[in-house]
């Protein structure tokens, strides 16, 4: 079965694209439809553990609706973002999968529909 891919690489809070990507990706699942997501740029930060956006900026935590997405989908994350921002991998929430240039070129070559949000 093909699938999908929506590319995140804006900061979860603040702006819509986050969100809006990964509801994009839990419908699509909801109704059959393969979606997988890639976390780029500052779209990275979405797939920090322990965030708590309600309380300090009243906004809901990204990291807890990604969840949704698994098992169906997969959550990339692009090794060379996390890299330059001094992020490490045991700061990511666990569904998160490590990506680096050359996977993400073989996956994106696999996919029927690139979606960047």
């Amino acid at each position: 079965m093909s699938s999908s891919l929506i590319i995140i690489d804006k900061a979860p809070y603040g702006r819509e694209n986050a969100m809006s990507g990964i509801y994009i990706a839990i419908a699509s699942l909801d109704k059959g439809i393969k979606f997988d997501i890639l976390l780029m740029g500052d779209g990275v930060y979405v797939a920090l553990k322990n965030q708590s956006s309600d309380k300090a900026i009243h906004y809901p935590s990204v990291s807890e609706l990604i969840y949704s997405i698994f098992p169906n989908g997969t959550l990339f994350v692009h090794l060379a973002s996390l890299i330059e921002r001094g992020i490490k991998y045991e700061d990511l929430i666990e569904i998160a999968e490590l990506v680096d240039g050359k996977t993400l070129y073989n996956i994106s070559k696999t996919k029927k529909h690139i979606l960047k949000i």
